[in-house]
C-alpha cells in the first residue's frame, strides 16, 4: 500500500463512523464528529462543530457590543455570548478524541445518545489546572478568575433562568468582566491543537470578532 494511502483511508474510516441522530428538534440532524470531518446531510442544514459554536458566540459579542451604548438592555446578549464563547473555547481545548473528556463522567461512560457536557465551573477548573496529554494550564490573574466566575454564577445564570424581578446592573464593571472571558477564550482558541482544526476563514473571523468586541468594550 502506498504510504500516502494510509492517512487517506484512515480519514475515510473516521468519516464512515459518523452517526446521524434523527431525534433532533423539528427533525433536525445531529452530526457526530470524527476528527475534523462532518457528515453533510445537505444544503438545507446549518452546520455546527465545537469550533463553529465558539466562533458564533464570539461574533455575536462583536455584533452586539457596538449597540450597548444606545441599547443598554443588549448587555444581556453580550454577557450570554461572551460566556458561551468561553465555554465553547474550553470545550475545544479540553476535548480529546471523541470529545468524551468534556462530558459528565456518567455520560462519558455510557456513550449515550443524550450526552451531558461537564458544568462550566468544572471545565474552567480543568483548563486552569491543565490536563494530560497536551492541555497546558490556563493562566489567569485572581481578578480575571473572579470576573469569569461572577460572569457565570451571577450574570449569565440569572439571565438564563430569569425570574420575575427588577434587576439593576452597574455598567461600569461589565467591560472588564467581558474582556476577561474574551481574553481566556482567545488564549485557548489560539493553541496549536485548537487553531490547527480551524481553516483560514475561521481564524480571520475569530481575529476580527475579538478586535471589534474589544474596540467597543473599553476598560476605564
Amino acid at each position: 500500500m502506498d504510504v500516502g494511502e494510509r492517512p487517506r483511508r484512515a480519514r475515510q474510516a473516521r468519516s464512515a463512523r459518523l452517526r446521524a441522530n434523527l431525534r433532533g428538534c423539528d427533525g433536525g440532524v445531529r452530526e457526530k464528529l470524527a476528527g475534523d470531518h462532518l457528515m453533510a446531510p445537505g444544503d438545507d442544514y446549518v452546520r455546527f462543530s465545537e469550533y463553529e459554536d465558539a466562533l458564533a458566540s464570539l461574533e455575536l459579542v462583536a455584533l452586539v457590543a457596538p449597540l450597548v451604548r444606545d441599547k443598554p438592555q443588549y448587555w444581556k446578549w453580550v454577557i450570554v455570548a461572551a460566556h458561551d464563547a468561553l465555554q465553547g473555547a474550553m470545550v475545544c481545548a479540553c476535548a480529546v478524541g471523541t470529545g468524551s473528556s468534556v462530558l459528565e463522567k456518567k455520560s462519558a461512560k455510557k456513550k449515550s445518545e443524550k450526552e451531558k457536557l461537564a458544568p462550566f465551573g468544572r471545565l474552567l477548573k480543568w483548563c486552569i489546572a491543565g490536563r494530560k496529554p497536551i492541555l497546558e494550564p490556563l493562566v489567569l490573574t485572581p481578578k480575571q478568575r473572579e470576573d469569569i466566575e461572577r460572569l457565570h454564577d451571577h450574570f449569565r445564570n440569572d439571565f438564563a433562568h430569569f425570574v420575575p424581578q427588577g434587576w439593576g446592573i452597574e455598567k461600569a464593571g461589565l467591560p472588564r468582566m467581558i474582556r476577561a472571558a474574551l481574553d481566556a477564550a482567545e488564549e485557548l482558541m489560539g493553541r496549536y491543537y485548537v487553531i490547527g482544526h480551524m481553516d483560514d476563514d475561521q481564524r480571520k473571523r475569530m481575529t476580527d470578532a475579538l478586535t471589534t468586541a474589544r474596540k467597543h468594550l473599553p476598560i476605564t
